[in-house]
């Protein structure tokens, strides 16, 4: 009997830890290009076996811890100016106050709507984005774009707990932002999206284990201490490129993940 409790406890550390490293490498990717966390690790945690009740939230909250971290590293490696009301801290405005909205909204419609109605949707969406980077083609600057990409971006985030970094990183760039800038802002904007999309799940879904919520949470701030580094030293045009491969990528593995 023993035995077999010193077993479950082997078995429950290891998952732990797997937990804990996915959410180190996962961040340090989403730090650095603006996207990947919650679009990946989200269906990869649930094929693990984990439910959506437990990954959903803990993505959200740890992406919020993860956010705040890297959003100091992107200021301290200049790749934007967050002190004060600068343009730069407006854009992340423009992102998050109609995404307060749709977090509201999305967590609410999560539960009712059929799972791969939200992967395809979002996964279409980001793939659309990421073709249009990859060609280089963008609109002028405009601020009604950038809440626009915000109220879809942060809904999409309440729903599934991913999504938000592909259509935000790719949108901002598609609509003249740099693609340094837009990865910085998005990593700004995540972590007030994330904190209140967990609030409102917990609101309207309970409470839940929070043993994995920390392990995320600590995982994702080590994998953020170190990729806004790498956004610093890549070149502009080469991320952008990268930007849109990425998000192609992601959109594909979020339709895949219907047929599983």
């Amino acid at each position: 009997m023993g035995g077999s409790n010193k077993k479950k406890e082997q078995i429950y550390m290891e998952t732990l830890l797997l937990i804990g490293v996915l959410a180190i490498i996962m961040e340090f990717i989403d730090s650095s290009m603006g996207m990947m966390y919650g679009t990946i690790l989200s269906p990869l945690l649930i094929g693990m076996g984990f439910r959506p009740e437990v990954v959903v939230p803990s993505i959200l909250i740890s992406q919020a811890v993860g956010g705040a971290i890297g959003t100091v590293m992107h200021h301290k490696y200049n790749s934007a100016n967050f002190n004060g009301l600068t343009k730069d801290t407006k854009i992340v405005l423009a992102i998050v106050l109609p995404g307060i909205v749709a977090c509201v909204f999305g967590a609410y419609i999560g539960v009712s709507v059929p799972g791969w109605i939200l992967k395809l949707y979002i996964g279409l969406l980001v793939i659309i984005m990421g073709f249009f980077c990859v060609k280089k083609y963008s609109f002028k600057f405009s601020w009604w774009k950038i809440y626009g990409i915000g109220l879809v971006a942060a809904f999409n985030k309440a729903l599934t707990g991913g999504g938000f970094g592909p259509l935000t990183s790719t949108g901002k760039i598609v609509g003249g932002i740099d693609a340094k800038l837009s990865i910085a802002t998005t990593t700004y904007a995540e972590v007030p999206i994330c904190a209140l999309a967990f609030v409102f799940w917990i609101i309207f879904n309970g409470g839940i284990d929070y043993v994995y919520p920390l392990t995320m949470c600590i995982g994702a701030a080590i994998g953020a201490l170190v990729g806004p580094w790498v956004t610093f030293k890549m070149k502009t045009e080469k991320m952008r490129k990268l930007i849109g491969v990425l998000a192609i990528i992601s959109g594909i593995w979020c339709i895949a993940k219907i047929f599983l």
